[in-house]
């Protein structure tokens, strides 16, 4: 009779691997160092990436999330604002900037006066040129070649170019708002009153998009009789960039950088910053809405 600790099942199943591993075997002893030397290869790696991450975190350790929130919390209602004191010089700005870009020039523009604006903006649309350009021909590669003809007549720099620049960039402008409202003639009297029923629905929105709002109220818009009435009431020559004076030849002082920045600035709200805020109200209303 076997005397001796029971053979178990797990006996059996270790014997039978033995066996099965030994022809095996130095093939196993090789793959076993190749294992080490992968594993130390992959701490190695590891002790660079942590290394090289080591500067970033530590940057962002250092970030004031407090106030990064305060920011971003208080970006709408100053964004709107400044967007009415840029509109009032006949100026725009869109969000199609970086996070970084469009809250410092909201921020710059929150604390500027009337005489700044001109400074500010300027500054911000040199600055931006191209890569707003980029963003226009992007999204509109059918008027690629129209607003590059624009573009370059505004980089010679030159009184003659801006003469050029400036009424393509308006008619391009009213092309494309016509086109994105889907409205006949959106800047006059009766499709300034559409427009503004189309986007006044949603006050999260209409407030990014408030320059279309008071676009009437603005000079850029002004008709005849109210430049004259603005003219009277400041006891000067009524000199802002019009777009009635400047399309039907009404003006002919017209041609600087600044009216050529101003008449960008409007295609650029229109062509990218109207598109994309569309969008982000079409995204948010298809993510809302109930399942059937």
């Amino acid at each position: 009779m076997p005397t001796g600790k029971p053979v178990t099942v797990a006996d059996y199943i270790a014997k039978w691997l033995s066996e099965q591993l030994e022809p095996h075997a130095d093939a196993i002893a090789k793959g076993a160092v190749f294992l080490e030397e992968l594993s130390k290869q992959i701490h190695a790696a590891a002790e660079n990436a942590a290394a090289s991450l080591q500067g970033p975190l530590v940057a962002l350790s250092k970030v004031d999330w407090a106030d990064v929130k305060r920011r971003l919390d208080s970006l709408p209602e100053k964004s709107k604002s400044a967007m009415i004191l840029a509109a009032s010089s006949g100026w725009f700005f869109g969000w199609n900037d970086s996070l970084e870009g469009v809250l410092t020039l909201v921020e710059k523009l929150d604390v500027a006066g009337s005489n700044d604006v001109d400074g500010i903006l300027v500054k911000y649309h040199r600055e931006n040129f191209e890569s707003s350009v980029r963003d226009l021909i992007e999204g509109h590669p059918k008027r690629a070649a129209v607003i590059t003809a624009a573009v370059q007549a505004h980089k010679t720099s030159t009184t003659d170019g801006y003469f050029l620049s400036i009424p393509i960039f308006i008619a391009q402008a009213d092309g494309l708002l016509s086109e994105i409202s889907d409205l006949q003639s959106p800047l006059s009297a009766k499709g300034l009153k559409a427009l503004r029923a189309s986007l006044e629905g949603d006050l999260e929105y209409a407030d990014l998009l408030y320059p279309l709002l008071i676009l009437g109220e603005l000079d850029f818009l002004k008709s005849a009789a109210e430049r004259k009435i603005a003219a009277g009431a400041s006891g000067q020559a009524f000199t802002a960039l019009n777009r009635h004076q400047v399309m039907h030849g009404e003006s002919w002082d017209y041609g600087n950088e600044i009216n050529s920045l101003k008449a960008f600035s409007f295609l650029l709200f229109i062509g990218v910053h109207l598109p994309l805020i569309l969008k982000e109200k079409s995204d948010s209303e298809n993510n809302h809405r109930p399942l059937r």
